[in-house]
């Protein structure tokens, strides 16, 4: 993780500590000049080929269509784009990092903010006064103009009331009255961030708009409810029951008591509080893949072959796709690893070992020594049988040089 009390470039000079303090989930931020020398990896036509693709989400929202705000879904074809007007439209890509190793790498460089919390980058371009609306957005994300011009409009969420238009796929807000103070048009190397729940209205000033929204995740307090209750019942204790004591303050035998309630709450708290199991269900939930229809666990002769081939000095890599993460539990001896969703208990002793595979993206491990660490090994084929780590083939060399 980045040393807080260094000034970053991407945050426009500012030091993550100060940006933690005074704006993380509170205040946007423009940072003109964020993103400077960062050469763009895909053009305009590079992107809508990717959006041709079955396996890539996109969509396409043309302002004024057959219907307002018309939305068509991907993969598309060549006639989709032909059969667009001149002005007044956008694509969006979700997830490009997953598939293309330069977009990967721009989210490394927000290692300031916890890495198991950041979701993808999605891709957006925009033909001249191209838009999806003023909306809000209930995570965090950070909105990067890598060419063209785009103007933002922002309110706070005391500004605008939550009521959409009605009657179309998207929730676009009916009401959006301008701020003055957070009006800002972006060019090319600059970058806003919002926290949760500000509305936007971003609009391209031309033709050549591309933005890229680092996003974040943030599951609803019902998701982690339902999540934990599902973890605490993977072993049921038969004899754990609803047993309030009685205190003989009960009115009438049909009453039921506040101490009742007080009882009840007190054992659910006691059930909450376990720390360990909390962090496992945060843990794997924060660690899922956002595609695993597309990610499946290597089988016992595919991860021994790969194991193989890594000991012996095939190179490695972290592919964008990958969610890792780890916790140390509550008796400091054992971390719980996460990897696209499953769990893995080692000793606290590799606790530096996963962090390296968490602030690297190429790896030789032909000079690991295994036996330094019973767990070690278990660690590493872990990590290749989840996809954390995948062979980088000679084919996919070439590729990349090419």
């Amino acid at each position: 993780m980045t040393d807080l009390n260094t000034p970053l470039t991407i945050l426009g000079g500012m030091t993550a500590q100060t940006f933690l303090d005074e704006y993380w989930q509170k205040k946007p931020l423009l940072i003109r000049a964020g993103m400077i020398d960062f050469e763009v990896p895909l053009e305009a036509d590079e992107l809508a080929g990717m959006a041709m693709e079955e396996e890539v989400e996109s969509r396409i929202v043309i302002e004024n269509g057959k219907t307002p705000w018309e939305t068509f879904q991907g993969p598309f074809d060549e006639d989709t784009f032909a059969s667009l007007p001149e002005k007044e439209w956008t694509l969006l890509v979700q997830a490009v990092d997953h598939w293309v190793p330069e977009v990967q790498t721009l989210k490394e460089q927000f290692q300031f903010l916890p890495s198991w919390r950041l979701d993808d980058v999605m891709i957006s371009y925009a033909t001249e006064g191209g838009s999806v609306g003023p909306h809000y957005d209930q995570y965090d994300v950070f909105l990067i103009q890598v060419a063209g011009k785009r103007r933002w409009q922002v309110l706070s969420p005391d500004e605008y009331s939550d009521s959409s238009i009605p009657n179309i796929p998207l929730h676009i807000l009916d009401n959006f009255p301008v701020n003055s103070d957070m009006d800002w048009e972006l060019e090319s190397g600059d970058i806003l961030y919002l926290p949760p729940n500000f509305a936007h209205n971003g609009r391209a000033m031309d033709s050549e708009c591309m933005t890229y929204s680092v996003g974040f995740r943030a599951p609803s307090m019902q998701d982690a409810l339902t999540g934990i209750r599902d973890k605490f019942c993977e072993e049921i204790n038969a004899k754990d029951r609803f047993a309030a004591p009685e205190t003989g303050k009960r009115k009438n035998s049909a009453e039921i008591h506040s101490d009742d309630i007080t009882y009840l709450q007190a054992q659910l708290m006691r059930l909450i509080g376990q720390p360990d199991l909390l962090a496992h269900w945060l843990g794997e939930t924060m660690s899922e893949s956002k595609y695993p229809e597309y990610l499946v666990p290597l089988n016992a002769k595919e991860l021994e072959d790969a194991f193989q081939n890594a000991i012996k000095g095939q190179t490695f890599i972290r592919p964008g796709d990958a969610r890792i993460c780890y916790y140390l539990s509550t008796n400091k001896n054992n971390i719980s690893v996460f990897c696209n969703g499953e769990r893995l208990d080692i000793s606290s002793e590799l606790a530096d070992f996963v962090q390296a595979i968490t602030d690297q993206i190429e790896f030789d491990f032909s000079g690991l020594d295994l036996s330094q660490n019973s767990d070690l090994e278990p660690l590493v084929r872990f990590f290749i049988r989840q996809q954390g780590l995948i062979e980088l083939l000679v084919s996919e060399v070439s590729t990349q040089e090419g």
